[in-house]
């Protein structure tokens, strides 16, 4: 639990639940002193022993008091002075009894108890008073540099009848309390409890004194009343020793308590620390230690802040200053754990401490939280870092791309290719992609995207009914109006993601003008706030966003420059007035902008177009597909330009031919050249050794669809390309022996020119040089 909670849920925990229902629990209230109408109870102190009650709790004000050894306070400190419990242990026991959730807890409080239910009075005496009594067990005298007592810390714990010492509550250690006092200087021996200067009151003549309560003079008819007008500074533990210290250079160990500064001191070293602990360390305590050699162990959960704290106040006044944590130099060490510990556990001796402290480096402050994502040079090539593609050269893993194209530029299409071949691991034109989800946002007529769709998996051979991480979201959006439709797409990219078990690649939003109603497309103001939800979504998903956006009639991208200049990519799609040899229009797309990488070259597509299901009428539908200028990958084939995973594939036949090739049957039309062919199926098997493989591989079926997709695309443009052949009716395939790559000509080199004609006669002559 979060140990700074604000102060007013804390006011609520403490006003949900009296206190005296929660002393109640520790202790018996005397019915006679009490008054259970006002809340105003009297007890035994649970803190000290005595017979006749001088503790005192009061509901309305939230607060206990003792008047016998000066202990008080809230609901919180009573239950941490009582069983060692820690501030947030206190704060989440009080909020449970009080029927309060507190933030970051999922299990559901307890009901409040009702107030009309009376409570029950406890059959088990409270436990300082029946079952043992509070004792003072140890002082620890803090002097000035001459060794004269200023006050001392006063270390409490509670004796059973048995002559034992009681636990804390998770049973792992004594419980104890520490408390201060001074002398009171006035000739009759007695002690003021408490530093602070002020009003104290004590039942008579040569008692010890404790704060003045107006309620408790009522209690003390003889009682002296006398104003101490000066407090005591808290100060450093063996201050004389520390000083001795410095002035011979020695090490000074700071320690957690003085216990451990005891412990320092019996190994032979000085030991010191200051009352109330860390927490309470200040500028004064730090001034005891000009030029010193300091050491800092500290023994608790928050080691490290506390000793950053200390660590930093000593800087320019200490001559050195080092922090030990024996957790990380003594194997099986506690966190918890002291030096005290560490002698008593572990057998550890002032020379292995020597010889620890000298392989402590000096103290340097921990790296600051960066609330500006700063990142040093030592850490420049973290692979968060690294300038990665989603497309090889093409688009950007992460970052927000702009794709500007007239109407009917084909840029959808163009999209739909770079999305599937994400989505299934295929190389686009080539370029290797990074697979995975692709969410596509279809604000612009998701019926025709639907039938592109269609079209590109019927010509690929995929069935609809395959499970591809692919999913279209046909809700409209509006990126600029607020943060839910972010959020949204946000949150469904999480959930695919989870579903399918592979990270979001890319977010598609089709079409840009479609998702910003009601902004103006050239206003600054309205663009910032529209790309900042753009690339939150790119940065929260790790994913590329993808933006097709309209050309004005000038063929230039609409909208602010700011759609240019704030961007990660810019694609351009440009239809050229100008046709392949199958008459379809020649269209490029170009990496007009990489922000953080080259310029791309321009590359021409084509539309090719695809035959659907006819309708029920009988009406034939077609749609287009993207495809390279004279025949997309199969005329790149003819040209010997085969791309990576045909390479692979094709390389897979040639070993499938080594290992299982057979004589070549008669009837086979392929000429007298080819004499050895392999069955179909060895050249599968051979694929799927070497395939690197979406599917994952506890799921077999899917593994197999997917080579099966891949061996189809891959055969049909070996096929056109004339690599291979294949009898459907043999079930066999061969290598025609075209090389997998266009064959390089023989440059010829043009003859050298003549030499000059007196150059000839000379050589002919002799003539010497």
């Amino acid at each position: 639990m979060n140990d700074r909670l604000p102060e007013s849920l804390l006011d609520d925990i403490r006003a949900a639940l009296p206190i005296t229902d929660l002393v109640g629990q520790y202790v018996v209230w005397d019915r006679a002193k009490s008054n259970d109408g006002r809340g105003d109870m009297w007890a035994c102190c649970p803190f000290h022993g005595e017979s006749t009650p001088s503790f005192h709790a009061e509901a309305q004000e939230g607060r206990y008091h003792c008047f016998g050894c000066g202990a008080s306070g809230d609901h919180f400190e009573f239950l941490m002075a009582l069983d060692g419990r820690n501030f947030p242990e206190a704060v989440e026991a009080v909020a449970e009894m009080a029927g309060i959730e507190l933030p970051g807890r999922r299990e559901a409080a307890k009901p409040a108890r009702t107030p009309e239910q009376p409570r029950q009075e406890k059959a088990r005496p409270q436990p300082a008073a029946a079952e043992g009594q509070r004792k003072l067990v140890k002082t620890y005298d803090y002097t000035d540099r001459d060794g004269n007592l200023i006050y001392q810390v006063c270390r409490f714990q509670i004796e059973m009848p048995d002559g034992s010492f009681a636990k804390t509550k998770d049973r792992t250690g004594t419980w104890k309390t520490f408390l201060q006092r001074r002398p009171a200087n006035i000739g009759d021996g007695s002690w003021i409890w408490g530093l602070s200067a002020g009003d104290f009151m004590r039942p008579g003549p040569g008692k010890d004194w404790s704060a003045y309560d107006e309620k408790k003079r009522a209690e003390w008819p003889s009682a002296e009343i006398r104003t101490f007008a000066e407090g005591i500074e808290h100060t450093v533990y063996r201050l004389p020793s520390v000083e001795i210290a410095i002035a011979e250079g020695k090490t000074i160990l700071l320690v957690e308590g003085e216990k451990d500064a005891d412990t320092s001191e019996e190994l032979g070293w000085c030991g010191t620390t200051n009352s109330s602990g860390s927490k309470h360390w200040t500028a004064a305590h730090a001034a005891c230690f000009r030029d010193a050699d300091v050491v800092i162990c500290l023994d608790n959960d928050e080691a490290g802040d506390r000793a950053d704290k200390v660590a930093r106040s000593l800087k320019g006044i200490a001559r050195r200053v080092r922090v030990l944590d024996f957790a990380k130099v003594v194997e099986g060490f506690d966190h918890k754990g002291d030096i005290t510990d560490w002698v008593e556990k572990f057998g550890g001796t002032s020379e292995q401490l020597e010889q620890i402290i000298a392989r402590l480096p000096d103290w340097r402050p921990r790296p600051p939280t960066s609330a500006m994502g700063a990142v040093g040079l030592h850490q420049l090539h973290h692979p968060s870092l690294k300038h990665d593609f989603l497309i090889d050269g093409f688009l950007d893993r992460q970052g927000v791309a702009m794709m500007p194209g007239a109407s009917g530029s084909g840029k959808t299409f163009l999209i739909l290719e770079m999305s599937m071949c994400t989505a299934l691991n295929l190389d686009f034109w080539g370029m290797k992609v990074k697979p995975g989800l692709v969410l596509y946002q279809a604000g612009e007529g998701k019926q025709g995207v639907t039938k592109r769709l269609d079209g590109w998996m019927l010509d690929r051979g995929i069935s609809p009914s395959e499970e591809i991480p692919f999913q279209m979201l046909t809700r409209r959006i509006n990126l600029f109006n607020d943060d839910k439709d972010t959020d949204d797409i946000i949150a469904e990219g999480r959930a695919w993601s989870e579903y399918y078990g592979v990270p979001v690649r890319m977010v598609v939003i089709d079409t840009f003008n479609k998702a910003i109603t009601g902004a103006n497309e050239n206003a600054g103001q309205d663009m910032t706030k529209v790309l900042s939800r753009l690339e939150r979504i790119s940065v929260t998903l790790d994913c590329a966003v993808v933006v097709p956006i309209h050309k004005s009639a000038e063929g230039k991208m609409r909208g602010h420059t700011s759609l240019t200049g704030d961007v990660s990519n810019v694609i351009n799609v440009t239809e050229l007035e100008m046709k392949d040899r199958n008459q379809r229009i020649i269209r490029t797309v170009t990496l007009d902008k990489n922000k953080d990488g080259e310029k791309g070259r321009p590359m021409r597509f084509v539309l090719r177009q695809v035959v659907l299901d006819p309708e029920p009428d009988g009406k034939i539908v077609t749609t287009c597909v993207v495809d390279r200028p004279d025949g997309d990958e199969e005329e790149a084939a003819r040209q010997g330009k085969l791309s990576l995973n045909q390479f692979l594939i094709l390389k897979a036949l040639k070993d499938a031919l080594e290992d299982h090739g057979e004589p070549t049957p008669a009837g086979i039309r392929a000429g007298s050249a080819l004499k050895v062919v392999v069955k179909y199926q060895h050249w599968v098997d051979r694929v799927r050794k070497v395939w690197v493989f979406q599917a994952p591989e506890n799921e077999p079926e899917k593994r197999n669809k997917e080579l099966e997709r891949v061996m189809t695309h891959a055969g049909k443009v070996l096929l056109a390309g004339e690599y291979i052949g294949r009898d459907n009716d043999l079930k066999i395939v061969w290598h025609t022996g075209k090389e997998d790559r266009p064959k390089r000509e023989k440059k010829i080199e043009a003859p050298p020119p003549p030499l000059p004609a007196d150059v000839r006669q000379a050589l002919v002559e002799g003539v010497p040089f």
